[in-house]
């Protein structure tokens, strides 16, 4: 049976990085889809039409890669700090996988630090850091496998995310 599995965690935490380890890594006949992927507007604008628009093109993407035939993994990565996300995207899905979801998370401070990498890097805004760590205490609520990548290396989080599956 396929897999579907959704990694979750605010911006800047590791979600693209652990993602494409896995698919190139570890999962046999895999694809890797960032939700940022149908975000990406010029200008970007967050409103309910543009909101609705992303989780359709999500839910089409994720829809056409469990259909088909060689796919054996899917991994799915976005900003999901609110199980109706989740639980959005999942209702317009066909059901026939075996699906897992996980949060990353870290320490305010542990983020941060991450943060700040990709802002030298020229990657993120440093204005949206506040942001990211704000959303951290509202992955508590969400019904996901919690994995604290505070200390961890990608190699060290993917080894840990293969364990639950």
């Amino acid at each position: 049976m396929k897999r579907l599995i959704f990694i979750g965690g605010p911006m800047g935490i590791g979600k693209t990085t652990i993602g494409r380890a896995l698919v190139k890594n570890e999962l046999a006949n895999a694809v890797f889809l960032d939700g940022d992927w149908c975000w990406d507007l010029s200008p970007f604008i967050v409103n309910d039409e543009n909101k609705q628009m992303v989780v359709r093109n999500i839910q089409f993407l994720l829809n056409s890669f469990i259909e088909n035939s060689k796919i054996e993994n899917i991994v799915f990565v976005w900003v999901m700090h609110q199980q109706a996300i989740i639980d959005r995207i999942m209702a317009g899905l066909i059901d026939d996988y075996q699906f897992v979801s996980i949060s990353l998370v870290a320490t305010p401070e542990a983020l941060r630090k991450r943060f700040n990498k990709d802002v030298t890097k020229g990657i993120r805004e440093n204005q949206a850091v506040s942001g990211a760590v704000a959303r951290l205490p509202l992955y508590a609520a969400v019904n996901s496998q919690k994995i604290d990548v505070t200390n961890q290396t990608v190699f060290q989080t993917v080894a840990e995310i293969m364990k639950l599956l």
